[in-house]
């Protein structure tokens, strides 16, 4: 009668062992000394009862059988960490991170948080504003809001709100620009993040390759919305937040060419996490409120650009 399978410990060995095609760096990997390692070896190596590496002077390599053995440990191993993960992140937690935008942050998460919270006492949030895509994969978030054209592959997504880009600015500055042709001698304002530019706008209106007189470049919207406010230049904004923003009723539309695509909000989340109690619970509250704000949103943006 066999006796009990190898431990785990000893085929985790030999897996890195399979992988690192070494002893030695399979030690450095797991902390143990290469004689520890061949210990492991040898241990499942009696059980199957057959070498699995032929053994030669500072090397070793794979037997067919260990090739065999080493493919369906590696498949297995990816198994078992896989549904650890997710049964980690499954478990209901008290902390839901957050990666979202600072216009869609400013002028119309934050407003709206106490209710979410009110449904959910016991769960904190932790809201990353930071303009840079975060790494969902890596664990930088649990849930991000993102401009994008599409959700991106591998991820779980669901879009939240068309956007569109017009120019705005001031009233005065307004003045000076009747066509689009009157911005290649006016200041603009440009972000360096997000999707639509004033390149794709300029194409969009008739003038590609139009050069404005002046760029003055933000990291972030409500930067570029208070620099327009003050009449530093016309501000590509993206429709319809940033009606919303502070200080965006000191700006118009100078402009009647239609607004231009800009992607859209999407709230996405790694696939495995979609049965995360806190992620999803957070996704279907946020796609209910921006559902309902909707038909606000684009009467904003009737009344105002009309």
């Amino acid at each position: 009668m066999k006796r009990d399978a190898p431990s785990f410990a000893a085929l985790r060995t030999f897996a890195a062992a399979a992988r690192r095609q070494s002893f030695r760096d399979a030690g450095l990997e797991l902390g143990l000394t290469p004689s520890a390692v061949s210990h492991q070896v040898r241990a499942v190596e009696a059980w199957v009862g057959a070498p699995l590496f032929v053994r030669q002077v500072r090397q070793v390599r794979l037997t067919p059988l260990g090739e065999t053995l080493s493919a369906r440990l590696s498949q297995a191993f990816f198994d078992i960490d896989t549904a650890l993960g997710q049964a980690k992140r499954q478990s209901v937690s008290t902390r839901l991170r957050i990666a979202a935008l600072p216009l869609f942050t400013n002028v119309w998460l934050v407003p709206r948080l106490a209710r979410f919270e009110a449904l959910h006492p016991d769960l904190s949030l932790s809201i990353d504003t930071d303009a840079r895509v975060v790494d969902l994969e890596k664990g930088e978030a649990d849930v991000a809001i993102r401009n994008v054209a599409a959700v991106t592959p591998g991820l779980f997504g669901r879009k939240l709100l068309d956007l569109r880009a017009t120019p705005l600015c001031t009233p005065e500055v307004a003045q000076a620009v009747r066509a689009p042709t009157d911005l290649a001698g006016a200041n603009v304002i440009d972000l360096s993040v997000g999707r639509a530019g004033w390149p794709e706008w300029f194409e969009a209106a008739g003038c590609k390759g139009l050069k404005p007189g002046r760029t003055l470049t933000f990291d972030n919207v409500p930067s570029a919305i208070d620099a327009a406010a003050q009449g530093r230049g016309v501000l590509l904004g993206l429709l319809p937040l940033v009606l919303d923003a502070p200080n965006a009723n000191q700006l118009v539309a100078p402009l009647k060419h239609p607004p231009v695509d800009a992607g859209a909000y999407f709230v996405v989340s790694r696939k495995e996490d979609r049965a995360s109690a806190t992620v999803q619970a957070f996704m279907l509250w946020l796609i209910q409120e921006m559902r309902s704000d909707i038909p606000r949103l684009r009467r904003l943006e009737r009344e105002r650009l009309r």
